[in-house]
């Protein structure tokens, strides 16, 4: 968790973003970054406690169920910017944190 909330090249939080193509959509992102290597970091926390016992099982899912969400981050951000994106969801109550790369 120290490693997000570190400072980066344009860093943000809770970056409020609109999209008007036909229909005016707002976004927030909670952290965003680029990183050393020029990726750009899309970051969503998620406060929900994990009870049970195979956490890579429950990681997965999460992965799965806000998927849609970050890939719809990134999309948007490719509109301003054309470089690498990673995703992650981090869930600081468990120390865990799921990534994988955008290709969009």
């Amino acid at each position: 968790g120290r490693w997000l909330l570190a400072p980066h090249r344009d860093a943000r939080n809770e970056w409020a973003l609109t999209l008007n193509d036909d229909v005016i959509r707002h976004f927030v992102i909670d952290r965003t970054f680029i990183d050393e290597d020029g990726v750009r970091w899309i970051i969503d926390y998620k406060t929900g406690e994990h009870l049970e016992d195979d956490r890579d099982a429950f990681l997965d899912r999460e992965q799965q169920r806000y998927r849609a969400q970050l890939e719809t981050y990134a999309s948007l951000l490719r509109l301003m910017e054309d470089r690498p994106v990673r995703l992650a969801l981090y869930f600081p109550l468990f120390s865990a944190w799921r990534t994988w790369d955008w290709v969009g």
